[in-house]
């Protein structure tokens, strides 16, 4: 379903993929731009799914030379480049799908565009002017002021509720990279990292939940219960020990992780607090 709503974003609803796409030309929202991003989107995600059995195989570089995939190629990129050699291709593919979005966007005269994914960000405007993204975190509500300068056209979220399986505690573990690609691997890593053990947390294998699922026999988290202050800061930082490699090798241009009340962030001035 391509829907265009009263505010002039559209809607994709497809499959796994609920897209928002807000598209904007000299200030200006341009709907018509969005729906025609949206039969791409389409026709990309129908090639895509060709390839599933074969991803969940571990086998997709061979298959992208019979049958080639533009999205699938953004994801192995993405997961590469994080280091995590435990993740699989769709730990990146709801950013992939929002940077071919914006790519698209672009392509077609956009100048402003704002990619949501289920929460996986892609955005640029290539005048240069501020976007501001609101990231809730439990009672606070985390502003990022992203500019040109910045570097920034991905944010992905993940953790504990999201749509995808984490194996840590995090309530949140933000990741902030070049692309929504490489932004969506990093925050399913970091989310990963912030694993610690205690009887409150309750965990099973990823198979018991979904049968189709690409992890098999990976211990997922499916709820957190009280933490003691000493568990919450180990996890804090076993996950910021790996969010500052990652930006210190300038894979991702910042980190925000949350478990409970606690947050931290990579560098100290990426945000305002509300």
């Amino acid at each position: 379903m391509i829907q265009v709503l009263e505010n002039k974003k559209v809607f994709i609803n497809n499959g796994p993929i609920q897209m928002v796409v807000d598209i904007s030309v000299k200030g200006k929202k341009i709907p018509e731009i969005g729906l025609e991003v949206s039969k791409y989107v389409i026709s990309e995600f129908d090639k895509l799914a060709k390839h599933v059995p074969y991803i969940k195989a571990n086998k997709p570089l061979k298959v992208m030379k019979d049958i080639p995939s533009i999205i699938l190629e953004k994801m192995i990129n993405a997961v590469t480049r994080s280091g995590d050699e435990t993740l699989t291709p769709f730990a990146a593919v709801a950013g992939s799908f929002s940077d071919f979005a914006l790519e698209k966007a672009l392509e077609l005269g956009a100048t402003r565009v704002i990619i949501n994914n289920g929460g996986d960000i892609a955005l640029k405007d290539i005048t240069g002017a501020l976007i501001k993204v609101g990231i809730p975190l439990n009672n606070t509500e985390l502003v990022l002021n992203i500019t040109g300068e910045s570097n920034i056209q991905g944010i992905c979220t993940s953790g504990i509720g999201g749509r995808s399986f984490t194996k840590g505690i995090a309530t949140a573990a933000v990741s902030l990279g070049e692309t929504a690609a490489i932004a969506d691997a990093c925050a399913t890593y970091l989310g990963n990292e912030t694993n610690v053990e205690a009887d409150s947390i309750m965990r099973c294998f990823a198979e018991e939940i979904d049968s189709e699922t690409d992890i098999p026999g990976h211990l997922v988290t499916i709820k957190v219960g009280n933490l003691t202050k000493r568990d919450i800061y180990k996890s804090l930082l076993k996950g910021i020990e790996k969010a500052e490699k990652l930006y210190n090798e300038h894979i991702i241009q910042g980190a925000i992780l949350c478990v409970k009340d606690k947050i931290v962030m990579l560098p100290d001035n990426i945000e305002v607090l509300k």
